[in-house]
């Protein structure tokens, strides 16, 4: 028997922090209404990602669906949902760390996002902000919510535990077909269907990227487009000729 794939997927968040110091040449860079000291970015939190990490283990990377009451099709399909921070790039980003048995709908991902994006604001976030953490230049708290907070950015991690590391090119590989009309018109179903054929096809790796790459795209025609490269859909290129193989024909002499 098949083992069921594991979906990990990270649900990144924008992070803030303040810095309060009592040196007077950190007072003169934030206003003196504000009292919660000078605000940083995700940029300048970096610089402490270890003090941070070191904090949030005290504190407890807690799973937030062990607090979840919402829809059961989510309990079912949500296996946890650990906070933790994650560096992209020297920016530092508070993450959600989700583990699925499948894929959840739009409806159930915003849900979820509502659910956590309250976990931040006013449950688990709204304590993990009150703690001191001491660093070099003073006391840093750092906030997984803030006012005019942009939406999760979502990020495939790995799809399953056992998954091949062969990596192959899906452009050398004849691509599996795949019906769009008259399909059910849900992404994530089209994405699901489009994974399996190519999976099927020995195809693994790229089944992977595919879903990696639907999942950051953030647009459903973009996602289309994206899938139509993996599999044979109408919105399809025809391929191209390999100008470097082809060779004229020469007239005999």
């Amino acid at each position: 028997m098949e083992e069921k794939e594991t979906i990990h997927v990270n649900l990144l968040t924008e992070l803030t922090g303040n810095l309060i110091s009592e040196e007077s040449e950190w007072e003169e860079d934030w206003s003196e209404s504000d009292e919660y000291g000078m605000p940083l970015d995700g940029t300048e939190l970096a610089d402490y990602e270890d003090a941070i990490r070191e904090e949030l283990e005290r504190y407890g990377e807690d799973d937030l669906m062990q607090y979840f009451s919402g829809s059961a099709s989510i309990q079912e399909k949500v296996k946890s949902a650990v906070v933790t921070i994650e560096n992209q790039e020297g920016t530092l980003y508070g993450c959600t760390k989700l583990e699925l048995n499948e894929f959840l709908n739009p409806e159930e991902l915003k849900e979820l996002g509502d659910y956590i994006t309250g976990q931040y604001s006013d449950g688990w976030g709204e304590g993990f902000e009150q703690q001191d953490i001491q660093v070099e230049e003073g006391i840093l708290n750092v906030h997984f919510w803030h006012p005019g907070m942009e939406r999760a950015k979502m990020q495939e991690e790995t799809k399953t535990q056992n998954e091949t590391q062969t990596e192959k090119s899906h452009l050398n590989k004849p691509r599996p077909k795949l019906r769009l009309l008259g399909h059910d018109g849900n992404i994530f179903s089209i994405m699901s269907d489009a994974s399996i054929l190519l999976k099927n096809n020995d195809q693994t790796a790229e089944a992977k990227e595919m879903c990696k790459r639907v999942l950051e795209s953030g647009d459903y025609y973009k996602a289309l487009l994206i899938i139509s490269e993996y599999v044979e859909t109408e919105l399809s290129l025809p391929p191209k000729e390999n100008k470097r193989t082809k060779k004229k024909h020469q007239p005999e002499r």
